[in-house]
């Protein structure tokens, strides 16, 4: 757990300083967003037959040029156990993507994204926890309402590596839609 902060550090450090020093010459567009939603429940069987959608929220950080961005983004979700046992499930997913927006400069932008990174996978009641890779694709919109907010919404695919660990051998997945807000620095 140490060795994957260190790691999220230095990938931050690594995006945020050039983006700093190149949006004083007006290169890179800087933003931060947050968004609530939900997640449905894919894989495994069990997984989607033993929980309810999930309660989630995002929080990321986004360096722009052009039409072309990285990000990197905190998504967490809890899953409500429908049986009669307290297994609630927490997924948290920490993800660098790559974000693209064909229309970079337009008022409403479609965008395709693309990532992975570190997967935690956590049932509280079991005292179960993995800690692995995931990786994600997904797409979306973004709506200006002013010069320095836009309004977001969008779906993607979540696939943890939990193969191993699983009974079904089957990776975990998800699909997470979220409504939010980004404000550009």
């Amino acid at each position: 757990m140490k060795r994957t902060a260190i790691l999220l550090s230095a990938v931050i450090m690594l995006i945020t300083t050039p983006a700093l020093s190149a949006r004083k010459s007006g290169g890179i567009q800087l933003s931060t967003s947050i968004g609530l939603g939900t997640g449905i429940p894919l894989s495994p069987d069990v997984f989607e037959n033993n929980y309810d959608p999930s309660f989630g929220a995002v929080l990321g950080f986004e360096a722009q040029k052009s039409m072309f961005g990285i990000s990197i983004a905190a998504d967490y979700n809890f899953f409500l156990s429908t049986g009669l046992h307290p297994n609630d499930v927490n997924i948290l997913s920490v993800f660098i993507n790559l974000k693209i927006k064909p229309t970079a400069k337009a008022s409403v932008r479609p965008y395709i994204l693309i990532g992975g990174g570190y997967f935690r996978y956590w049932i509280v009641d079991l005292h179960f926890t993995e800690n692995t890779t995931g990786y994600q694709g997904g797409a979306g919109v973004e709506i200006d309402i002013s010069k320095t907010q836009s309004l977001f919404i969008d779906a993607k695919q979540v696939i943890g590596r939990t193969r191993e660990t699983n009974p079904e051998g089957e990776n975990t997945s998800y699909m997470p839609i979220r409504i939010g807000m980004t404000f550009l620095f």
